[in-house]
């Protein structure tokens, strides 16, 4: 089993990661931890300072407990590290071999390649996109299936870009700081690499909650509204 941490502190292997349990604040003497990417993902972009979120391969070193049992932390509305401990964590690792994903009803095989240029999958139908939209999260990849016009089963394909990368503007430092979402747009093509399954048991896989929010605030997005997507969730 393989456990994460997300921050934006520089780490080396070995390194302790130690809760503090003099600190005023309770949450300060925890160290959280998760066994699903996605909430370490979002961890590091939202945690304070400057540097780059990092992800982290760690081991505990004591008891792992439920972060719901630490005050406020059952009420976090975005997905967030879902274990903790008052024991030190190891760092044994760092995530930086990422997958790409796509979220969408078309039947796809590797190989295929995915263009902007046509009609979107929701929204403005009388539009053609300019971009394709991807992401590093299963959260997002979900949102896109499921979102998708079409009856066939949502789907989300591990994938490659071709062209240059850019974060979606749609939803970078909009309802929540930076792109805790891992949402990416080019104006090139995607070449499909691997079928990674149906979008619901991603979704169950990627968090183990009902889905992810919404990242645009005030759009009271739901899967089923087809023509009022979230901005940014994958075209």
């Amino acid at each position: 089993m393989t456990i994460y941490h997300g921050t934006r502190t520089a780490l080396m292997l070995g390194d302790l990661i130690a809760p503090n349990p003099a600190a005023p604040d309770e949450n300060a003497r925890y160290v959280f931890l998760t066994e699903t990417l996605d909430e370490a993902i979002w961890e590091s972009e939202l945690a304070p300072g400057d540097s780059p979120g990092r992800v982290y391969v760690v081991e505990p070193v004591g008891a792992v407990e439920s972060a719901t049992n630490v005050p406020g932390r059952a009420v976090v509305k975005h997905p967030a590290m879902s274990l903790c401990s008052r024991e030190p964590l190891r760092v044994v690792g760092e995530v930086i071999d990422w997958l790409l994903y796509h979220g969408t009803r078309a039947d796809l095989k590797p190989g295929d390649l995915i263009k902007p240029g046509h009609t979107p999958n929701y929204g403005n139908r009388a539009r053609t996109t300019t971009y394709v939209y991807f992401s590093r999260t299963l959260d997002a990849a979900t949102w896109g299936a499921e979102l998708a016009e079409g009856d066939a089963a949502g789907r989300i394909y591990i994938v490659e870009a071709i062209g240059p990368i850019e974060d979606d503007p749609n939803v970078t430092n909009k309802r929540f700081r930076g792109n805790p979402t891992k949402s990416f747009r080019s104006p090139g093509a995607l070449r499909v690499v691997a079928d990674r399954g149906l979008a619901g048991a991603c979704a169950r896989s990627a968090q183990g909650h009902e889905g992810p929010p919404c990242p645009v605030e005030g759009t009271g997005c739901r899967a089923a509204r087809l023509n009022s997507a979230p901005p940014g969730y994958q075209r």
